[in-house]
């Protein structure tokens, strides 16, 4: 099996919840280290891979890996939020806003002027001063999910043994597997199954 996240959430939120995944039974992270986070966070679109190196390079393996069992800390809490969805962060749970706000509250940003093409566009960067700031695209995110996603169409997916998460965006709001080529497919060949055993 690749050892490629799952990109399947429709949400970058998601994405990360779903860096533990049993896709077929047997538990798989996908950022067991430093490194492995750093490559998620590039995957997701959250670091520009032009940083990488400097990051490694700056921070070094052993910051790098604290923040990543940091940021799995953050995913598992997120997680328990997410199994009580109905009442999200914002009614009454003060403290889980300020976890939140604790992480954003580290970003560092700055302007600078680029060239694109014969024109010069001004662009937003977020420095990275200290490793743990490398938890702030993932707060961002999970916060963005917080503030503007409708809870009902974040769902599970409908295969009991599937871990995986999604933001339902279909027209209808019915999509009920993470991937209708991986567990739709299994769904259907085992309905169809049953199908046949109780025709017999």
């Amino acid at each position: 099996m690749s050892d490629k996240a799952f990109f399947v959430g429709d949400h970058a939120a998601l994405d990360f919840l779903n860096t533990i995944a049993a896709p077929r039974g047997e538990v798989i992270e996908f950022i067991p280290d430093g490194g492995a986070y750093v490559a998620w966070l590039v995957d997701a679109g959250l670091l520009d891979r032009s940083e990488v190196q400097e990051l490694l390079d700056r921070f070094g393996k052993p910051a790098l890996d604290r923040v990543a069992a940091e940021a799995r800390e953050l995913r598992e809490w997120f997680r328990q939020v997410m199994a009580r969805r109905a009442g999200w962060l914002a009614r009454g749970r003060a403290g889980e806003v300020a976890r939140l706000n604790q992480i954003l509250a580290m970003d560092f940003t700055y302007r600078q002027l680029e060239a694109s093409g014969r024109h010069l566009v001004l662009r937003e960067k977020r420095g990275f001063t200290r490793a743990r700031q490398l938890l702030v695209p993932v707060a961002l995110v999970l916060a963005e999910l917080v503030t503007n996603a409708a809870p009902s169409l974040i769902k599970r997916c409908a295969n009991p043994s599937c871990t995986l998460w999604f933001y339902d965006r279909t027209k209808a709001h019915r999509r009920r597997f993470c991937s209708a080529a991986v567990c739709g497919n299994r769904a259907k060949v085992a309905a169809f199954r049953e199908r046949q055993r109780q025709s017999k």
